[in-house]
């Protein structure tokens, strides 16, 4: 499930009000949910690192995420209020829910086509409440491919991704040289609980992928979404 849509029901339910002022303390939860990733798959991190053709592979799954951030900001700025977010859980599902109907084929090595078809899908995560990772192993398990080869690529793919993003938005908010609204103390916890929790999930998220038990996924975004819209529809 999208991690900003997780973000933005928590403060709901705490009684926060959404704002611009969110975007830091997002970043540092972003931030550690990152680390975490990266932790978790090292090795693998390391191998694609020591490898032309890995680099290549996931090179090409990012090259549609650059033009589109610029061709679909309207439609991100269009949707950012927490009310279309559930609407874009639901699509998650369905998308998912979807995908568990095919049949894996054998797929011995990423094929630049499939990548390519990841990397689109990844990009239309960048509309609030889509999961990138959802949409990206969906697109995997369309195009032929397990859960598990298709998890792992997406996880892979997040570190760039992520990073990119962190990078980019990190620039905007110096450049802006507004106040940071909170205390270090208050990021140093949202980091550290990010990072453990990032941790305890990524290992939970693969044995479930491991297992092909997808349903309980798309049964939980169907949920959330269900929620959203009753929160803010209701």
């Amino acid at each position: 499930m999208s991690s900003s849509a997780h973000l933005r029901l928590a403060r709901y339910f705490i009684g926060l009000s959404e704002g611009d002022h969110w975007v830091y303390f997002d970043l540092l939860c972003h931030a550690g949910t990152w680390l975490a990733l990266v932790w978790y798959l090292r090795r693998d991190v390391w191998a694609v690192l020591t490898s032309p053709k890995k680099i290549a592979l996931f090179s090409l799954a990012l090259v549609p995420l650059v033009p589109a951030y610029f061709l679909l900001k309207p439609l991100r700025l269009a949707f950012s209020a927490p009310s279309y977010t559930g609407y874009f859980l639901l699509a998650t599902s369905a998308l998912l829910f979807f995908a568990s109907r095919m049949r894996a084929l054998t797929v011995s090595s990423p094929q630049w086509r499939s990548v390519l078809c990841i990397g689109m899908m990844q990009a239309l995560a960048l509309l609030p409440g889509i999961s990138r990772s959802g949409s990206t192993i969906s697109a995997a398990r369309l195009c032929g491919w397990s859960w598990m080869d298709g998890a792992r690529f997406s996880f892979l793919l997040a570190v760039p991704t992520i990073l990119g993003g962190e990078a980019l938005e990190s620039y905007q908010l110096l450049k802006s040289a507004s106040p940071i609204p909170f205390s270090w103390a208050a990021l140093a916890v949202g980091f550290v609980a990010s990072f453990a929790l990032g941790l305890l999930t990524v290992r939970f998220v693969f044995r479930l992928y491991e297992k092909g038990a997808v349903l309980p996924f798309v049964w939980y975004c169907a949920s959330i979404g269900l929620v959203m819209l009753w929160v803010f529809h209701g």
